[in-house]
């Protein structure tokens, strides 16, 4: 189909200067037929009407092309068709004045369906650039997180072959951790960087992040109880906390439940104020160890978990429960929303 140049693209905005652009072109057609009618042979009272219609159809839009082809019509009856200055109506006259009417209105549907379209292709030009910059931003954030991640895996990599280095036997265990923190990052990726992602809400984003991490960790046994207020985060941020949340639930499934028989972790998203959050993680597990033995949880997970919160730019805090709230430890860390 024909399409229109944009600076064609009804130029003419507001309502009365459309409408005044209507009735103007309909005098320019009528003054330009009056004083030229001795040129003109008989038998053409529409000439210079038909230029004012399309035009004002073209410039202003449907409603003023309307105007103009009616007000046009009635001119050329009264002014240019015999007999002159009267409405009479006679067969010639009817056909004369159907053969107007059928031509303009063709001429203005056609002209506002090229319009239409135009407008609707300028609407799709403009959302295809918006969507193309929003994907080239999140590739580019992609990349960075991508990137950032790898480096952590190249240093927890390290920090693992250091401690099989230092304890040959627990090769395993390590390497099966490292395993599942590296999966379960893979996992996140593709969670938040999907193309319906920025549609999902937050709270459900933690809620699947939380079944990954209990199924990483074979804890089903492990009841966990969420509390998340609605909050908004950027992907970058929502992808840090997510893995940190992950890596406070792994550490409760790992050491926390040696002799509980019903293991429960509470995980609590709150706002402190408009601008800040407030993670709560906790178990009733066994709490912290006595400071005269070596604490299982001061190892890789620890120093991930600390990575994690100096990303957010936040603060946490971790304590015992007193056994009259089922004991166990509750992490808190506070940081900005964005």
């Amino acid at each position: 189909m024909l399409e229109l140049p944009r600076q064609m693209l009804l130029p003419v905005r507001g309502w009365l200067a459309r409408y005044a652009t209507g009735i103007g072109l309909f005098l320019v057609g009528f003054f330009v037929r009056y004083f030229s009618d001795h040129v003109f042979p008989p038998g053409f009272p529409f000439l210079t009407f038909f230029p004012a219609v399309i035009v004002a159809t073209l410039l202003a839009g449907r409603g003023p092309g309307i105007v103009c082809a009616i007000l046009s019509g009635l001119a050329a009856w009264y002014w240019f068709m015999a007999p002159l200055h009267t409405f009479t109506l006679d067969a010639q006259t009817a056909t004369a004045l159907g053969f107007f009417a059928v031509v303009t209105a063709f001429d203005i549907y056609l002209i506002d369906a090229l319009v239409s379209r135009q407008r609707q292709l300028e609407e799709n030009e403009q959302r295809m650039t918006r969507m193309a910059e929003t994907q080239r931003l999140l590739f580019m954030e992609l990349q960075h997180r991508v990137a950032n991640n790898l480096a952590s895996i190249a240093a927890m990599l390290r920090l693992k072959r250091r401690q099989i280095h230092a304890s040959p036997e627990s090769a395993p265990d390590l390497l099966d951790r490292a395993e599942a923190r590296i999966e379960m990052m893979g996992r996140v990726h593709r969670q938040l960087y999907a193309p319906s992602a920025q549609e999902i809400p937050v709270a459900d984003h933690i809620r699947k992040a939380v079944e990954q991490t209990r199924d990483l960790a074979a804890a089903r046994q492990v009841r966990v109880n969420l509390h998340i207020a609605p909050a908004r985060l950027e992907t970058n941020r929502l992808l840090t906390l997510i893995l940190l949340i992950s890596e406070l639930l792994t550490n409760s499934f790992k050491h926390a439940f040696a002799d509980q028989s019903d293991p429960v972790v509470t995980l609590t998203l709150e706002h402190i104020d408009p601008l800040r959050l407030r993670l709560t993680v906790a178990d009733n597990g066994c709490g912290l160890p006595d400071e005269t033995k070596p604490s299982p949880k001061d190892g890789l997970g620890q120093m991930i978990i600390r990575g994690f919160v100096a990303q957010l730019g936040g603060t946490m805090t971790s304590q015992s429960l007193p056994a009259s709230d089922a004991g166990g430890l509750s992490t808190v860390i506070e940081f900005a929303e964005s």
